[in-house]
C-alpha cells in the first residue's frame, strides 16, 4: 500500500489484539476448514474497513477527509468488496448451524458499524460493543473448527471479559489523571472498586471453573492472568505516563491467556476422544 492507503487501516492498537486472540485460539484448539478460513478472512476484511469508513464520514478531521477521502473510498470498497465474497463463500461451505451462529457477530457489527458513522465508537458503550462483536467471532469460527459450543462460548465469553478489563484499567488511569475536584475523584474511586470487583469476580469463576461438572467451562479459567494484571494495576494506580508499559503487560496476561485456553481445549478434547473408547465405567 501507497504512503496514502497506508494511513486506511485502524489506529486503535487495542482493537488488533480483540480482534486476533479469538482467531489464534480458535485455529491452535481446532481444525480449521475451509469455511472457518473464509470467514476469518471476512471478519479481518471487515475490521480493515473501519479506518476508510471513518475517514469518508468525517471522524479523522476535516482535513484527513479532504485530503484522504478518495483513497479511503477506494479501500473501503476494496474491503467491503473482500469481506462480502469471502464470507458468502465460507457460509456456502459451512454446516447450517454455523451459518446461524454467524448471525451473531454480524448483528453486534452492524451496531458498530452504526456507532462508527455516527461518531460513537470510542464511548463507553461502542468500546464494549465492539469487545462483545470482535469476541464474538470465535462462535461461528469455533463451530466450523470442530469445537463444541460449551467451548466456542466460553472462548468468546473469555476474551470479552479479558477486553473489557483492559479497556476499563485504561479509562481508569486516565480519568484519574485528568481527576482535580473532590467529586471527580470520587468517582473515579467508585470507579477503581467496580473495576478491583470485577477483578475478584472473574478470579473467582475461573478458580471454580475446573470444579465444574462442564468441561466446555473450563476454559474460564484462563481468564484469570488478565484479571490479576488488572487487578494488580488498578490497586497500584499508575499515572497516564505508564500506559505504554501497562499495555505490554495487558499483552503479556493476553498470551498467558491464549496458551491457557488453547491447552484446556486440547484437553478437554483428549478427554472426550478417550472416554467413548472405554469398555467399562472407571467409577
Amino acid at each position: 500500500m501507497g504512503t496514502a492507503q497506508s494511513k486506511m487501516v485502524p489506529r486503535e492498537h487495542g482493537a488488533y489484539a480483540e480482534l486476533l486472540f479469538p482467531i489464534v485460539t480458535v485455529f491452535l484448539a481446532g481444525v480449521p476448514t475451509a469455511s472457518t478460513w473464509l470467514l476469518a478472512a471476512a471478519a479481518i476484511a471487515g475490521f480493515l474497513a473501519n479506518e476508510p469508513l471513518l475517514v469518508v464520514f468525517g471522524h479523522r478531521g476535516t482535513r484527513v477527509k479532504r485530503q484522504e477521502s478518495e483513497q479511503a473510498k477506494r479501500a473501503l470498497l476494496i474491503f467491503v468488496l473482500l469481506g462480502l465474497s469471502t464470507g458468502v463463500a465460507g457460509l456456502f461451505l459451512a454446516p447450517t448451524g454455523v451459518q446461524y451462529a454467524t448471525g451473531v457477530p454480524l448483528v453486534l457489527g452492524a451496531g458498530l458499524v452504526l456507532l462508527a458513522i455516527q461518531g460513537l465508537e470510542r464511548s463507553v458503550f461502542g468500546e464494549t460493543l465492539a469487545s462483545a462483536a470482535l469476541s464474538s467471532l470465535a462462535i461461528p469460527l469455533g463451530l466450523s473448527a470442530g469445537l463444541g459450543r460449551a467451548e466456542t462460548l466460553a472462548v468468546a465469553l473469555i476474551w470479552t471479559v479479558t477486553s473489557l478489563l483492559g479497556t476499563a484499567l485504561v479509562r481508569l488511569t486516565v480519568a484519574r489523571t485528568k481527576a482535580k475536584a473532590g467529586a471527580e475523584l470520587q468517582r473515579v474511586r467508585l470507579r477503581q472498586r467496580l473495576l478491583v470487583f470485577g477483578c475478584v469476580l472473574v478470579i473467582a469463576v475461573g478458580v471454580a471453573a475446573p470444579y465444574g461438572s462442564r468441561e466446555g467451562l473450563w476454559v474460564l479459567a484462563a481468564a484469570v492472568p488478565v484479571a490479576l494484571v488488572v487487578l494488580t494495576m488498578a490497586l497500584f494506580q499508575p499515572t497516564a505516563r505508564r500506559l505504554r508499559l501497562m499495555g505490554w503487560g495487558l499483552v503479556a496476561a493476553n498470551l498467558c491467556s491464549l496458551i491457557a485456553v488453547v491447552t484446556t481445549l486440547k484437553i478437554i478434547q483428549d478427554l472426550d476422544a478417550v472416554d467413548p473408547t472405554l469398555p467399562f465405567p472407571m467409577f
